[in-house]
């Protein structure tokens, strides 16, 4: 492979965090690129469950970040033709303690858009809930996608629509900005981010950024 120049950020791991960053990046007219060790991403982005959860994040900055994220996942699946499999969510309560515990996030700020149901009314939603609940919180925030698909299907996006530039099967060995020494090419790139993931392995881990 030959050497790779020209671009003005470059993203170290194909996973959501680097995609995720890859499309911020994008947006703002920058030439990007990717480099994945595998032949696609795996580990904890395709593991989970493709949950976008809002309701029961910390309060703050935490719960800010992530109606921020929802609202952006939103966008992107409705842009690169990803499949929202659920949205909402529903939190029932059997006892008065539960219900009271509803009743006291109800009164929170970050029960926007959140309401308090009925056993009848939730079952309009999900008739599968079962006798003896007492009470049940509806959010509407909450979003899943199949992770296994999604992932690739917006790295699959992020290069047809942005232009990023995606180089799966290459390892990176070291960072000294603007060189990046991989074991496929050298890559010269103004930024780097590196999101290798939990499951980094100790090439990765002794990648030195200066």
């Amino acid at each position: 492979m030959r050497p790779q120049y020209g671009f003005d950020l470059l993203v170290v791991g194909a996973g959501i965090l680097g995609l995720a960053h890859a499309y911020a990046a994008a947006q703002r007219g920058l030439k990007v690129a990717v480099l994945e060790r595998s032949a696609t991403a795996r580990a904890a982005s395709v593991r989970n469950f493709g949950f976008i959860t809002v309701t029961g994040q910390e309060a703050g900055d935490c719960w800010q970040k992530a109606r921020r994220s929802r609202d952006v996942w939103a966008e992107v699946a409705a842009a690169a033709k990803i499949p929202v499999l659920h949205e909402g969510l529903l939190v029932t309560a059997r006892r008065p303690e539960a219900e009271a515990v509803i009743d006291a996030f109800l009164a929170t700020e970050m029960a926007d858009g959140c309401r308090r149901l009925t056993l009848a009314e939730a079952r309009q939603i999900t008739p599968a809930l079962k006798d003896g609940i007492t009470a049940v919180l509806h959010s509407p925030h909450e979003l899943r996608v199949e992770s296994r698909t999604a992932i690739p299907q917006l790295a699959a996006f992020l290069a047809e629509t942005y232009a990023v530039d995606f180089f799966f099967g290459v390892e990176v060995r070291a960072i000294a900005p603007p060189q990046i020494m991989t074991t496929q090419s050298e890559f010269r790139a103004g930024a780097v981010i590196v999101c290798p993931g939990a499951s980094a392995n100790a090439s990765a881990e002794r990648c030195v950024i200066r």
